[in-house]
């Protein structure tokens, strides 16, 4: 007998994480990507209560992921503008 141990009933298996707050945080910061990633965010419980679990799991890590590409642009942009601003402070 094959037995999965990493195949549990649908009822003892928890939802992946939405990383709601995450995305509202980089679409204020970053909107472009942060929209993308807020959108995604908020389709995860939904799409978890309809039974969609592999969808679920695929907004969760695209809701992530364009919550960090949004992260890392606006650190990139962060650190031009204080590099710029203090190029043009020490010539000015």
């Amino acid at each position: 007998m094959n037995v999965n141990v990493h195949t549990y009933p649908a009822q003892l298996q928890y939802p992946p994480k939405s990383y709601l707050v995450f995305s509202i945080l980089m679409t204020i910061c970053i909107w472009p990507t942060g929209i993308v990633a807020l959108v995604n965010a908020a389709r995860v419980n939904g799409l978890w209560k309809t039974g969609q679990h592999d969808k679920s799991r695929k907004a969760s890590r695209r809701a992530r992921n364009w919550g960090l590409a949004s992260l890392v642009i606006w650190l990139v942009v962060l650190v031009v503008v204080v590099f710029w601003a203090s190029i043009t402070y020490l010539n000015g």
